[in-house]
């Protein structure tokens, strides 16, 4: 009898501590994971179980601490992956040329090691060019992309246009090819910080962004502004673009996005800036519960 009821109470226990651990768990609790990646190691964390898998993508100077808050509110609902990009967060930070192509390999690299079938690309700033190149490479229509407040240029057509515009991009990312980068970066973050943003977004955007390796920011930057990743190749894959509504965005960005993703769904919001995603979670997290599962 007595050996019964310690079964019975170690059973109680045991499931006890298993759903306190489900409950608290955090993204920092979360085992740290990696893939091989042109001889470097390449950071990931995974965590949960379902039908649908999701991708995060940071931006750049970030690092997958980026989506703590959507890890909190999916971890019970769906599998999710967070990726530290080449040169970023836990990543190694190797000689090597930073780049579009190498990033977005590295999360195609992993949904093939992970045998994710139809992805879930959940992609902020710089990660909206390189979730469009793991489109490219994966090949797949079924995989959805998920756009938060991307970065995205249209280079215009006309040649003298085109050269201005490009001009004036390199201009901008040779900003962070100088002595004074570091200083440099700090006006690059304040850009994203208002009156209203949380104190814990804005101690995350500045001390995150200011530590990325110069090299690593500046070649990043070099990358993103080439105009071969800006090929407008249409792609019908399943979309949602949600933007900040500020004085910078584009005032046709709804349509100029559309023609290349005809699949679109488009939302802007009030009263947030570039990290839309940590400085209201909750209706961000929402919105893309709702477009996931619909």
């Amino acid at each position: 009898m007595k050996n019964s009821i310690f079964k019975i109470s170690t059973i109680i226990l045991f499931l006890f501590i298993a759903s306190c651990d489900l409950s608290e768990k955090t993204l920092d609790s979360v085992s740290s994971s990696y893939i091989t990646l042109n001889d470097s190691k390449v950071h990931y964390k995974e965590y949960g179980q379902g039908a649908k898998s999701l991708i995060f993508i940071h931006g750049w100077g970030c690092d997958l601490n980026t989506w703590k808050y959507q890890f909190d509110y999916f971890k019970d609902k769906y599998h999710l992956v967070l990726i530290d990009l080449p040169g970023y967060g836990q990543s190694d930070k190797v000689e090597q040329d930073y780049t579009i192509d190498l990033f977005a390999q590295s999360v195609s690299e992993l949904v093939r090691d992970l045998e994710i079938k139809n992805p879930v690309l959940v992609a902020h700033s710089m990660g909206l060019p390189i979730a469009i190149e793991v489109l490219k490479q994966l090949n797949t229509e079924t995989a959805i992309l998920v756009n938060i407040d991307g970065v995205y240029f249209d280079f215009p057509t006309d040649s003298i246009e085109s050269n201005q515009y490009e001009e004036g991009l390199t201009e901008f990312a040779n900003m962070f090819n100088v002595e004074d980068y570091k200083q440099n970066v700090e006006q690059f973050c304040n850009g994203f910080i208002t009156e209203s943003t949380p104190e814990d977004v804005r101690s995350y955007i500045i001390s995150t962004m200011t530590e990325t390796p110069q090299t690593v920011g500046y070649q990043s930057m070099k990358s993103l502004i080439d105009q071969k990743y800006w090929d407008k190749k249409i792609l019908k894959n399943q979309t949602i673009s949600i933007y900040a509504k500020t004085d910078e965005l584009v005032p046709d960005n709804e349509n100029l996005l559309r023609k290349q993703f005809p699949n679109l769904t488009y939302i802007e919001m009030d009263s947030v800036n570039h990290f839309l995603m940590m400085e209201k979670p909750k209706k961000v997290n929402e919105i893309l519960k709702g477009f996931i599962e619909k």
